[in-house]
């Protein structure tokens, strides 16, 4: 069992997850120009659906909630897997901070900026030298993480259970 995680795949997952946070935003203000909505008076109906019928403005917009729901159900079965399936193949990688730097930026969309401080904040010179050294040093361990990780990811490996074992029962 095996799932190659390439620089492409990670890509792909940030994109959708961008998207699909879109469409939250995007339910989370129809549902409030939903809720400003009252009666419906359809002697005022301008809207009209695609085959040319005149439909309300609540039926418009219950309408468009209900196409970005499926989409967003869609978007939901395959981040959550792919999410995962991520997660677990950085777990495979043996430097810990190429695992963070991982997590950091393709898991929890950190900011390169936010990264660097996270690891060099405290360095003596740090104010001096984030924009040259530390971001230098932080650029070289992702290209670095993410070789290892699509190198470690091709690679065979059988999942690990987290199941406790009693003895003595």
């Amino acid at each position: 069992m095996y799932e190659p995680i390439t620089i492409e795949r990670l890509d792909n997952y940030s994109e959708i997850e961008k998207e699909y946070n879109f469409l939250l935003r995007q339910k989370e203000n129809l549902i409030k120009k939903i809720g400003t909505l009252s009666g419906v008076d359809y002697s005022k109906i301008k809207v009209t659906s695609g085959n040319g019928a005149k439909i309300s403005e609540q039926e418009h917009y219950v309408m468009s909630l209900q196409k970005i729901n499926a989409k967003i159900a869609d978007y939901e079965s395959w981040l959550k897997p792919e999410k995962e399936i991520i997660k677990t193949q950085i777990a495979r990688i043996k430097k810990w901070h190429f695992r963070k730097i991982l997590v950091l930026r393709y898991i929890e969309k950190w900011k390169w900026s936010e990264i660097i401080d996270e690891f060099f904040g405290f360095e003596y010179d740090f104010e001096d030298e984030k924009n040259l050294k530390y971001k230098d040093k932080i650029f070289d361990w992702n290209r670095r993480a993410l070789a290892e990780l699509e190198k470690v990811s091709a690679m065979p490996y059988k999942k690990a259970t987290k199941q406790l074992v009693l003895e003595g029962m």
